[in-house]
């Protein structure tokens, strides 16, 4: 798999890397820029207490060859000879330059790349400058003299191997200090993580089972800051507060079922023209349908779905089922049953809610079905010949405004044909990939199974759509009501 550098640098890093990430950039900063000072201030203050030794063993020099003044210079070069071979008997010792002046004559011991005349001339020199050091041949030599009676001494040493063997002391040094540094950085992360990360991690873990629905889930009690305190009890109130928030949802939830369940009227025994089919979604939607058996064989039946979900939709249907029994207590033409509904309904419903209805009347004595549908989902007319024919809206949906009017259309209907009255929640059940179950299903189901009993109608749509959703949750609820020409 190739990655994407931008995308993993865009892409938001955990509180625990950005945090133990700036807090040792920070200390790894401030680690290097105090071992860089104590570098130069460690190798100034070596080289000015290594000038004040060379000065010392100027000093003692000079008190040597004051007291062989007098034996003559072979014996005061022989002194400053074995004198410098023996300051380098050291391991690593740096090389050495001695240059001493008697009177008119000037002896030198070690090899400066210059002559005695002018070495004496350049060490003189560098004695006097602030730094002590001067340039001979191609070596920086650092000087420190000493005059006695009519001697003068200089003694030199090559600055870089000065500087190799002090660098070489600081480095070690510097590297303990590194170490300790490194000890005490991860000491520091730690401790982040104790007062900080983890608790902060338990808690995002348990806002992550929070969001899953484990409301109940264990808060930690986390103690380690006020502010991780707080943020632990703030949570644990979220989740208390939102379990109970659940529970009231259930409870009206339940509630809005049993309403609907009230709703329902049931089908009297005995009577084998009516076959209804209701399964209710997991959120509580508002289907409604009803039925009124009419002397004379005659059935006048409604089926409706109302904006919305839970207890307000269950209440719309409600709502609903009052004005349907009000307006075919007046009136059973199913236009004019809408038309009476929407005009109590405009009043009394807020201006967001509206529905959708279909009613229908039955009439064996003059064979005909009449029907008038409100923005309603497709319904179908079995024919006794095999065909289904579809039976769409007749008009807008109910409760946009008070002055709609409805018109009943009429059809010719003969035993042993059947209306199907169903809602939307069947054709748009869908898939796992998203696709709905659509009319045409619902229209070819219905002509497979035209001539099937009429109580076999409901199940065989609902097996069809559990099959099409393979487990999908269903979102609403889906509502089958068949009914037969006596």
């Amino acid at each position: 798999m190739k990655l994407d550098p931008q995308r993993w640098i865009l892409q938001p890093r955990s509180l625990r890397f950005e945090l133990l990430w700036s807090v040792n950039l920070i200390l790894g900063i401030g680690l290097l820029a105090f071992l860089a000072f104590l570098y130069h201030h460690e190798l100034r203050r070596r080289l000015q207490d290594h000038y004040q030794s060379l000065h010392a063993e100027a000093a003692a020099l000079a008190d040597g060859v004051q007291e062989l003044r007098g034996q003559g210079w072979p014996e005061v070069q022989e002194y400053i000879n074995a004198s410098r071979q023996l300051m380098q008997s050291g391991a690593g010792s740096p090389d050495h330059y001695i240059a001493v002046r008697m009177g008119h004559v000037v002896l030198q011991s070690g090899r400066a790349g210059a002559k005695p005349e002018s070495f004496y001339a350049v060490v003189r020199r560098a004695a006097r400058t602030p730094s002590h050091q001067v340039m001979v041949g191609r070596r920086w030599v650092m000087v420190a003299a000493e005059r006695l009676g009519h001697v003068q001494l200089y003694i030199g040493e090559d600055v870089a191997g000065v500087q190799q063997r002090i660098r070489n002391q600081i480095l070690l040094w510097l590297a303990v200090i590194a170490v300790l540094g490194l000890v005490l950085t991860g000491v520091i992360s730690m401790v982040l993580i104790r007062l900080v990360t983890r608790p902060l991690r338990q808690l995002v873990a348990a806002v992550q089972l929070i969001g899953q629905g484990h409301l109940e889930a264990d808060i930690p009690d986390i103690r380690s800051s006020q502010e991780m305190a707080f943020l632990a009890a703030a949570i644990h109130t979220m989740s208390t507060d939102l379990a109970e928030s659940r529970r009231q949802d259930q409870q009206r939830i339940e509630k809005a079922r049993r309403i609907q369940q009230h709703l329902q009227p049931p089908v009297p025994d005995g009577v084998a023209r009516i076959a209804v089919g209701y399964r209710p979604a997991a959120v509580v939607g508002g289907d409604y349908f009803d039925f009124q058996m009419l002397p004379g064989g005659v059935i006048i039946a409604c089926v409706a779905d109302v904006s919305g979900h839970g207890v307000p939709a269950a209440m719309g249907a409600a709502m609903l089922k009052t004005l349907f029994l009000a307006a075919t207590a007046e009136n059973t033409d199913p236009g004019r049953v809408l038309t009476r509904m929407n005009t109590t309904f405009t009043q009394v419903a807020l201006e967001e809610d509206f529905a959708s209805i279909i009613v229908v009347k039955l009439d064996p004595h003059r064979h005909t079905l009449e029907y008038a549908s409100a923005g309603h989902e497709t319904c179908y007319l079995l024919r006794a010949t095999g065909q289904v024919e579809s039976l769409h809206s007749t008009g807008g949906l109910m409760g946009l405004t008070a002055q709609a009017q409805w018109q009943s259309q009429t059809l010719p209907m003969t035993y042993p044909e059947r209306v199907v009255l169903l809602t939307d929640g069947l054709s748009e059940a869908m898939s796992p990939q998203g696709m709905l179950f659509g009319r045409q299903q619902v229209h070819d189901l219905l002509a497979v199974n035209i001539k099937s009993p009429l109580g076999n109608i409901a199940p065989s749509l609902f097996g069809a759509v559990e099959l099409w959703s393979q487990g999908r949750l269903q979102t609403d609820d889906i509502t089958i009501l068949a009914i037969a020409m006596a």
